[in-house]
């Protein structure tokens, strides 16, 4: 029941800068795992045991996870014991670690292996999200002090003793959270926000199951192939706490598919890539072509950035890492006045396990501030 963890700061940090990004590595079994990224959450962010909302609802969250998804129930046995409370404890909630407020924009272009110029598949994405503070976002002032919701990601890469290895980017939740990632089986895995079904209704807390936010790491951990991640999921329960989203998974042979709710969250669809794919923030078995989307920009210009994404990808000619890096830029959100940014840019090599990334910094007259690309990977590749 041990893990070692290692920790570095790999972009910002400085008082002019947006964010502070930490690379945080932890090798060991999953319950010394939980311990240490509650020792982060802690040092951090100032995280304790979450008091639980209701104590049935905590119990029913222990036993999924302990049937389902035995990773994170592990972990939140470790989480438990740094914070000096018992893990059956049901007036507390210690699978969570949480740190910000889930809601996302963004854009993700997978790239098939018959259309890279290495001959293996990419997948290049945008984390578009609010400059803001939680306060900010929900139209009060800020009190002094008050961090912004997603100005401290995380690159995580996790080496349990059993099971997949991870190297993912992680907001909100420490404990079980991801936006995107990839694991030693070249599973890749991003979450993009859903912005047609706004109108149902949040949770606002936790459930039973697997929240939006869970649901990459929640595959990158337990799966090694799409298929199995399609599987996975339909067998799943499945509930989202602030904001619906959908996913795009994708694998190191090509095969990739969305998976999204319908807007009353009653019918799962699976929406398998035949060529290149490009996701956004509409609903694709709505508007399953170019052609059907409807003349406007859409909310959070989802109609538009897939219009000019999928243009910028279809040019002719096969593509690699430099050539998206450039593309997937011409749709950066940046409009001077909007408190929304491109928070990052990153590719995921699954044939390689990579990551390349680059944060934003900050605004200057000039334009934006980013930092310089880094490439972070995995150090094994075969799950277990």
């Amino acid at each position: 029941m041990t893990a070692n963890m290692t920790e570095r700061l790999v972009a910002g940090g400085e008082p002019a800068d947006f964010c502070t990004v930490r690379h945080i590595v932890v090798r060991g079994d999953q319950q010394g795992i939980g311990a240490a990224l509650a020792e982060l959450a802690a040092g951090h962010h100032l995280a304790g045991p979450m008091p639980a909302a209701d104590p049935i609802v905590t119990r029913a969250r222990r036993s999924w996870n302990t049937r389902h998804y035995p990773q994170l129930a592990d972990r939140a046995v470790g989480i438990a014991r740094h914070f000096g409370v018992e893990a059956g404890d049901d007036r507390f909630e210690t699978a969570v670690l949480p740190i910000g407020f889930p809601s996302a924009g963004c854009s993700v272009a997978w790239i098939p292996p018959t259309r890279s110029v290495s001959g293996t598949p990419l997948l290049s994405r945008n984390f578009d999200f609010s400059t803001q503070t939680l306060s900010e976002l929900m139209g009060a002032v800020a009190p002094a002090g008050e961090p912004t919701l997603a100005g401290q990601p995380y690159v995580i890469e996790t080496y349990p003793d059993r099971g997949h290895a991870t190297l993912i980017m992680c907001l909100f939740d420490l404990a079980s959270g991801a936006v995107d990632g990839i694991n030693d089986a070249g599973l890749t895995a991003a979450l993009l926000a859903d912005d047609e079904s706004a109108g149902a209704e949040p949770a606002y807390g936790n459930q039973a199951g697997l929240a939006e936010h869970e649901i990459c790491r929640y595959l990158l951990e337990t799966c090694a192939t799409a298929r199995e991640a399609a599987e996975a999921l339909c067998e799943a329960k499945q509930y989202y706490s602030f904001v619906p989203c959908h996913y795009l998974v994708a694998d190191q042979t090509g095969e990739a598919f969305v998976w999204e709710y319908s807007i009353a969250h009653n019918r799962e669809h699976i929406i398998w890539a035949d060529g290149p794919q490009v996701v956004t923030n509409h609903l694709l078995h709505r508007h399953p072509t170019l052609a059907s989307l409807p003349a406007e920009s859409g909310n959070g210009w989802t109609y538009d950035r897939a219009r000019r994404l999928s243009g910028a990808i279809s040019e002719p000619g096969p593509l690699d890492a430099e050539q998206l890096k450039t593309r997937h830029a011409e749709i950066q959100i940046k409009e001077p006045g909007l408190p929304v940014r491109t928070l990052w840019h990153n590719i995921y090599d699954p044939a390689a396990r990579t990551m390349e990334v680059s944060f934003y910094l900050g605004d200057s007259p000039a334009g934006t501030r980013r930092s310089a690309y880094q490439t972070f990977g995995l150090k094994c590749q075969t799950g277990s």
